[in-house]
């Protein structure tokens, strides 16, 4: 009896609400900006699930603890008021490979993955250029510091753009470092944490977030 009573334990802890989802979330920092309602939140998230549960999408994300509800926290809506983009949180990001379509995308990608050190990495003074040989250079400061990154040529997409900021937190020994989650698919989060609270976040969640270049998900950055 105790071994089916654990069992049936097992099976409903698969199953959280959406209401409990969201108030671990919150309890590790994930709350929703002032100008995002979770009604946005949840129309956001249906593209994340098959057509036809789009109508039940808390069911859906009842069924994937944690999963597509923390994606919902990368994402960014457009306020046709402000006329401006508005991240659902200033916590981590949601991306896909295939966004970066433009040079500039890289641009705005560094002052999003400085945003989420809450002030620990300070992007700025960001250009690019292009040299003899048709490869795209990043120029920028990081806290004051001078950097130059090597991209690919132009109109190919450097991933190795991702790897250059574990290298540079190492360098620079911050208390924080970028993390990295998905769910099988080629869209994932990148976020930011101490050792802490990478441990309590996946504790809570349940979800086996890593540091960002422990899968080896990227391309190594090019040194010459």
């Amino acid at each position: 009896m105790k071994t089916d009573k654990n069992l049936i334990e097992d099976i409903l802890i698969l199953e959280v609400p959406f209401e409990k989802q969201l108030e671990v979330l919150e309890s590790l920092g994930y709350k929703l900006n002032g100008e995002v309602t979770e009604d946005e939140m949840l129309k956001g998230l249906q593209s994340f699930v098959e057509y036809d549960l789009r109508d039940d999408i808390k069911k859906s994300i009842k069924e994937n603890p944690y999963e597509i509800l923390y994606y919902g926290m990368g994402l960014r809506k457009y306020d046709e008021e402000k006329k401006e983009i508005i991240p659902y949180t200033n916590k981590c990001i949601w991306y896909d490979l295939e966004f970066i379509d433009q040079s500039s995308e890289y641009i705005t990608l560094m002052k999003r993955m400085g945003e989420i050190t809450e002030g620990e990495l300070s992007f700025t003074d960001m250009s690019l250029s292009i040299d003899k040989d048709n490869f795209e250079w990043l120029s920028f400061k990081v806290n004051g510091i001078k950097k130059e990154w090597k991209l690919e040529k132009v109109n190919y997409i450097a991933d190795s753009f991702f790897s250059q900021f574990t290298y540079l937190t190492n360098e620079l020994k911050t208390k924080g470092k970028y993390t990295y989650f998905d769910n099988g698919s080629q869209q994932f989060v990148i976020d930011y944490a101490t050792p802490q609270e990478q441990k309590e976040f996946n504790q809570k969640t349940g979800l086996q977030r890593e540091w960002l270049t422990s899968g080896k998900h990227f391309s190594e950055p090019k040194t010459d």
